[in-house]
């Protein structure tokens, strides 16, 4: 499984992961709304001139199985950034191949490389697989309101556990 950096040709690409992740968070009733993306707002904001927002696409040869979209945050307490993760998400039929797993690794590659404290995302608590994936991995749950879990990783850990696990 490899993980690359998502470039403005992938912003189709990226566009239909966010639609597949908004899908998929409908079935499970984590969210209601209206998607107000677009390709062109994909361009503008994650590869314009200052981008917000990063993407990473996992597989192999042909389309992307996985997407990760996140984005650095600072701590002015801390002096230090840290990550947060978006969005994660595998096609149904790839998942358990190793793209959940090649996105968090290189997320954490990214977060050691930048100094980051932590790597944290919400993540629905009636998503059981996700949760069980997230447990493996080690993040720890640091809040949870309703089904809304919020966990927390150290980069470094995630590197031990990624790595334990090959």
């Amino acid at each position: 499984m490899q993980v690359r950096e998502a470039t403005i040709a992938d912003a189709a690409e990226v566009l239909a992961f966010v639609r597949a992740k908004a899908q998929f968070d409908r079935e499970l009733g984590a969210f209601t709304g209206e998607l107000g993306t677009s390709e062109e707002l994909i361009r503008l904001h994650l590869f314009g001139p200052r981008p917000f927002a990063f993407a990473l696409l996992a597989g192999g040869p042909g389309p992307a199985v996985g997407f990760a979209l996140y984005y650095f945050r600072y701590s002015s307490f801390r002096g230090r950034p840290s990550v947060w993760l978006d969005d994660l998400y595998v096609h149904p039929a790839a998942r358990r191949q190793g793209a959940g797993r090649g996105l968090m690794g290189r997320l954490a590659e990214l977060a050691t490389a930048a100094d980051c404290t932590h790597i944290a995302w919400v993540a629905s608590a009636s998503n059981t697989a996700a949760m069980s994936f997230y447990q493996r991995l080690g993040a720890a749950a640091v809040h949870q309101t309703g089904d809304a879990v919020t966990l927390q990783i150290e980069p470094a850990g995630l590197l031990a556990a990624i790595s334990s696990a090959e």
